[in-house]
């Protein structure tokens, strides 16, 4: 241990002991009490100075410190929702600390949640943090259909804000636990449902493109149209949604006519015994023609973010949509 230093900032005397690297080990004051009485007022525990590292972005200083205390790996914190060092490391989007925590074995056992059952995958979403959310999803796809305690996963979050839009292709494709654009919360609210709400207009051509259901309504009654923040966002959800309602009605009475001639080349093989003579490449399926519909559509939020209500996080976690406005005509 290297010798104390002495000095004074601010007409107050202080205090500082480091270890032989020159890391801080207390940083105190000194308080007089009278001659020629002192008393230490301030040490630094170990776990905050791993969260102030955490928060600094100091992936060095992280590591020394979790070396020399590996019992603070997770370091849940009481005083905020007991969120680990990894919920510290996604909130921010440190991307080399979460590594290097995951690397030290931080989810080995479980996956960690805070009081709110929120995973670091889900704060990474929640926060709009899209390069730590695609690592978790990496490491720890399992994590991908979780739910907190009010019933929303990772891809309900990334549909609630605009930043996260592009992870949720990530939670949608993930080969071992993709998430389902059919799931419910509490209030019976569909991603679909918050992507409206949120006015994400390329979240909604992801979902549809998914399979979500456009029709589908919450505990409230109400279908995801409803949420739709502003007329221009309305008009581009029902279009949509008409698009793709055509074009599965097409691929239906395509996928018949198909069948029609499949029948007819069989009797002709049979009947001449040289096979149909078609040699053309049969039409797409009826998902890969509503999925090349849906891109065909442009979205405003490709080119520019519409300064809408639904724009910017309006509400708590928990209150679901309770406080967000709905368009009454939209049923119409």
């Amino acid at each position: 241990m290297g010798d104390p230093m002495h000095g004074t900032v601010a007409g107050r005397a202080y205090l500082e002991v480091r270890n032989e690297d020159h890391h801080l080990l207390y940083n105190c004051h000194i308080e007089k009490l009278g001659a020629p009485k002192y008393r230490l007022r301030a040490k630094i525990e170990p776990s905050t100075r791993l969260r102030r590292a955490i928060l600094l972005n100091d992936v060095l200083l992280v590591k020394r410190i979790i070396r020399n205390n590996p019992h603070l790996l997770q370091n849940p914190d009481l005083e905020d929702k007991s969120n680990t060092s990894l919920h510290l490391a996604a909130i921010h989007d440190f991307v080399e600390i979460a590594q290097y925590l995951i690397e030290a074995g931080h989810e080995e056992t479980e996956i960690c949640r805070n009081t709110d059952h929120d995973t670091p995958l889900m704060l990474a979403a929640q926060h709009e943090k899209v390069e730590a959310g695609k690592l978790l999803v990496q490491c720890f796809p399992r994590c991908i259909p979780t739910v907190n305690r009010v019933g929303l996963d990772a891809l309900a979050m990334a549909s609630q804000h605009l930043a996260s839009t592009s992870l949720i292709t990530v939670l949608l494709n993930n080969a071992e636990y993709p998430a389902s654009p059919h799931i419910r919360d509490q209030d019976g609210n569909t991603p679909l449902h918050h992507a409206s709400a949120s006015g994400s207009l390329k979240a909604l051509r992801i979902l549809l493109s998914a399979g979500a259901n456009p029709l589908a309504k919450n505990n409230y009654d109400w279908t995801p149209l409803a949420y739709s923040q502003t007329v221009a966002a309305e008009v581009y959800f029902k279009n949509l949604v008409a698009e793709f309602e055509r074009r599965k009605i097409e691929g239906a009475k395509q996928g018949e006519e198909r069948e029609r001639q499949r029948a007819a080349g069989v009797r002709l093989v049979e009947e001449h015994n040289n096979g149909d003579g078609m040699g053309r490449p049969r039409v797409s399926t009826e998902d890969e023609m509503i999925g090349d519909a849906l891109k065909r559509h442009w979205s405003p939020v490709d080119r520019r973010r519409p300064m809408t209500p639904g724009s910017a996080t309006r509400y708590e976690m928990g209150l679901g949509l309770s406080h967000v406005r709905t368009r009454s005509d939209s049923d119409g």
